[in-house]
């Protein structure tokens, strides 16, 4: 009996442990896509609104795998970037996302050795 009662006391503590981390965890934001797929013009043909919906929720699956990969402060210019202008996308979150990401990791001078075309230099 004592044995049941600690380790039923252990599960417990642990789940009080980790309760507040997970409670913690950055959540992907909830974006309303309709704006994004539905076609302006009911003549409009070219749209797929289910298509598109389905690519919108595609993006957000992956961003609910990686979310916590992304720093907080890319996060939040993302989200802006990609709610602008009244239309929402997981597709342009995520592409931000990962073009932050990417950017940061090239090295500082890319082994430029010349100017680019045009550019005037003091040589």
């Amino acid at each position: 009996m004592t044995n049941l009662r600690t380790i039923a006391a252990a599960a417990s503590l642990g789940l009080a442990l980790t309760a507040p981390a997970l409670a913690a965890e950055p959540q992907v934001p909830r974006l309303d896509v309709t704006p994004t797929c539905r076609p302006l013009d009911k003549s409009d043909m070219m749209l797929d609104e289910k298509r598109c919906r389905q690519i919108e929720n595609d993006a957000r699956d992956q961003l609910v795998r990686q979310w916590a990969d992304f720093s907080a402060a890319d996060r939040t210019l993302c989200i802006q970037t990609a709610t602008m202008g009244g239309t929402a996308s997981y597709v342009e979150l995520i592409t931000c996302l990962e073009m932050k990401r990417d950017v940061a990791k090239l090295p500082a001078d890319r082994g430029l050795r010349t100017a680019p075309t045009g550019l005037k230099t003091n040589r």
